[in-house]
């Protein structure tokens, strides 16, 4: 297959829509930093949770390839951070390590990971099969996002250091548990609700057993990634190892012909 690289104004009503939903997370994390006093590991986990929610807008583009445009658009701003015109508006995403070497490393493999997966999807024409995608980026939000906090919380009599990073049980099942239900987000909007051609969907019925099953070797997937990766990669190689897994699974599940 091959996709389509024109450009026509709904392409561009639509990737304004999603970089405006993206700063607005952007702004109220900034305002709860500076207004509320809350510090950067709260604020960093609300961008975490939501800014990445933009791709919900993937399915509206008339060509798709377009989505691709709002990540790298943060991408290359993350890349500027530690710079005087961005670095405040983005600290309430980083990482007490991020302000001590002027970057926003975390959020800027973020941005990437979510750039790589939705050009590989987009770009070569197989946007009906985005909900792999999507997956993975929703599993790296919620399950890795709500990971630190709920392992800082109640973590602390297991938390072991493992290259680099504390993990501990709590944290891990939160990776778990979290992602699954991101991942049957997902599914459901990607692979049900808004796709032409519903990957979950067959004569009208929908295949609960083939999207709980994705989902689980999803969460699982990337709870022994998120454990396994070193400190400050795991924005990429949760996500990235993940859909690898999901799009081999979903072969073998028999949701993608070959």
């Amino acid at each position: 297959m091959q996709a389509d690289f024109s450009v026509v104004l709904g392409d561009v009503v639509v990737y304004f829509i999603a970089v405006v939903y993206a700063v607005i997370v952007l702004a109220i994390a900034d305002l709860a930093r500076k207004r509320r006093n809350l510090g950067s590991e709260v604020t960093r986990r609300i961008v975490h949770l939501f800014a990445g929610a933009a791709i919900w807008t993937v399915p509206y583009y008339p060509h798709p390839w377009v989505a691709t445009l709002v990540a790298l658009t943060f991408v290359i701003m993350l890349g500027l951070a530690n710079t005087n015109r961005f670095g405040a508006f983005f600290a309430a995403m980083a990482r007490p390590e991020d302000l001590e070497n002027n970057s926003v490393r975390g959020p800027f493999w973020y941005a990437v990971s979510i750039t790589t997966l939705t050009g590989i999807f987009t770009f070569t024409g197989y946007e009906n099969l985005y909900f792999l995608a999507a997956a993975a980026i929703h599993i790296m939000m919620f399950g890795d996002g709500m990971s630190a906090p709920i392992g800082m919380k109640y973590g602390q009599k297991t938390t072991r250091v493992i290259f680099g990073s504390n993990r501990s049980i709590p944290g891990s099942l939160a990776v778990f548990i979290f992602g699954f239900f991101g991942a049957i987000l997902a599914f459901w909007w990607f692979g049900i609700y808004s796709m032409a051609s519903p990957a979950f969907v067959i004569a009208g019925n929908i295949l609960w057993f083939q999207m709980i099953a994705l989902a689980l070797i999803g969460a699982i997937t990337a709870t022994f990634v998120e454990l396994v990766s070193p400190k400050g990669t795991d924005n990429i190689t949760l996500p990235l190892i993940t859909c690898l897994v999901l799009f081999l699974s979903a072969i073998y599940l028999g949701l993608i012909a070959v």
